[in-house]
């Protein structure tokens, strides 16, 4: 790539900067699900019911909105730690926010049940909280504000990650004449000289 997309240009991190702004407005501002992100986010969460198919209907039902944040966080992961590229880690880690939030208004929804779901399907947090679950109906709006504050604290999180992403990996620049004295070939000259 380019000088213009390396992790210290100003436009890469700008641009992800305020993708992150946006995620932020709709998302958590708005209480919406953001669009295009919420398909992949619905793809995902109905991948971790199908890969937990043969488990307790507890845990299956907990497995897609476990997935579809999880999936966003083992990006944030690879392009961290493994690429070092911190912005894509933000953008991502800003997308595992956006996709807690939807887990967050799901859980919120368990008691009402208002929410329109893909097909006929049974809604999950409903199971998971209700009588057959945990029977904690009851703890449904304090679960939903604890995800919606860990999400938001993501988020927040995903942009200082864009914001320190120039800054990495800058390091002080050694004079010549410095550099020389540290080269393994000036030091060898150096002992060898009676």
């Amino acid at each position: 790539m380019g000088s213009g997309f390396s992790s210290r240009s100003p436009v890469r991190w700008l641009a992800a900067l305020v993708a992150i702004g946006a995620m932020w407005w709709v998302a958590f501002e708005q209480h919406d699900r953001i669009p295009v992100l919420t398909y992949l986010n619905l793809g995902i969460h109905e991948g971790g019911h199908m890969i937990t198919y043969s488990a307790s209907e507890l845990t299956s039902s907990l497995a897609g909105s476990i997935a579809q944040v999880l999936v966003p966080l083992l990006f944030v992961a690879y392009f961290g730690f493994r690429r070092g590229d911190w912005v894509a880690a933000g953008v991502c880690l800003a997308w595992a926010a956006t996709s807690a939030m939807e887990v967050s208004l799901y859980v919120a929804d368990a008691p009402a049940q208002k929410l329109d779901l893909l097909g006929e399907n049974q809604h999950d947090w409903a199971y998971i909280l209700g009588p057959d679950g945990y029977g904690a109906m009851d703890k449904a709006a304090s679960l939903s504000h604890t995800i919606e504050y860990a999400a938001s604290i993501a988020a927040v999180t995903a942009a200082l990650m864009c914001l320190v992403a120039p800054l990495r990996g800058r390091r002080p620049r050694q004079s010549e004449s410095d550099s020389e004295s540290m080269s393994p070939a000036s030091s060898a000259t150096a002992t060898s000289r009676p």
